[in-house]
């Protein structure tokens, strides 16, 4: 086999095994690719090293062995850096096969960031200027109509706007209030954009909660759906979940206790 269109197959079988926010990093072109243990022997016995995609584009026009090759990590420890490290291991073997190592692992940053806060994070820098506008035209749309249903149970007098604010740190998830004699603003983080309408019924209950307290009462249950979304992202429990869990036991709502014991494990 030439080493070009063994080196393609190879390319092909490790994508096509590797999990999805690797994939995902690959796709959106947020990473260069490293390569460690990629090679092919000539029929001299040559090693032929893929270190990078740019070796693979220069590779030499000759027959390659046939290999046994066998995908044992990912390391996505400088993926903040734009950097991934896949490792393989291989062999000489009768015709061409891949296969994953049964001790493959994918080693994730050490860092606070889980996993769906960055599956956000790419949905968000993968949106070019005109997605994001329709995006946000109809979060806003969502907001409002969300916005009135509260406010209809609410002591609220003054005037009330929820906006997401795009120039937030995309890592930092934290939303914030403006308020003056007239006029609320809730400032939500980007990565809600993508929530759906329980969590940001949830997410505007909660931080009106600090004007109307009762509103804790009326809208709980999308309140608990906002904490299990914050855990999700921040993998943190909220404060306001402890309240939440005495509003359930008074009303003898299982469900949403047993709801509030997941989050909390």
């Amino acid at each position: 086999m030439h080493a070009k269109e063994m080196a393609s197959k190879i390319l092909q079988d490790i994508y096509k095994n590797l999990d999805e926010y690797s994939k995902d990093l690959i796709r959106a072109d947020l990473v260069d690719v490293e390569f460690k243990g990629f090679y092919m022997r000539t029929s001299n016995k040559e090693k032929i090293f893929i270190r990078d995609l740019e070796d693979y584009e220069n590779l030499p026009d000759v027959e390659v062995e046939d290999r046994r090759y066998r995908l044992k990590r990912v390391n996505l420890k400088h993926v903040d850096d734009g950097l991934m490290i896949i490792h393989l291991s291989s062999r000489k073997a009768n015709s061409y096969d891949f296969e994953v190592d049964e001790t493959y692992e994918v080693v994730y940053p050490t860092s606070d960031v889980t996993y769906e806060h960055r599956e956000r994070i790419l949905k968000w820098m993968d949106l070019d200027d005109e997605d994001l506008d329709i995006l946000i035209s109809e979060f806003d749309t969502r907001v409002e109509d969300l916005l009135t249903s509260i406010l209809v149970n609410s002591k609220i007098k003054k005037e009330v706007l929820v906006y997401i604010d795009v120039f937030m740190d995309l890592e930092n998830i934290k939303n914030y209030i403006e308020s003056d004699e007239e006029r609320i603003i809730l400032w939500l983080h980007p990565m809600y954009l993508f929530s759906e309408d329980d969590v940001l019924k949830g997410i505007i209950t909660y931080e009106l909660s600090r004007y109307d307290k009762s509103l804790l009462e009326i809208y709980y249950k999308d309140v608990i759906e906002y904490c299990k979304e914050y855990k999700k992202l921040c993998n943190k429990n909220l404060r306001v979940l402890e309240k939440i869990k005495n509003i359930a036991i008074e009303r003898n709502d299982t469900k949403s206790i047993e709801i509030i014991k997941e989050i909390q494990e």
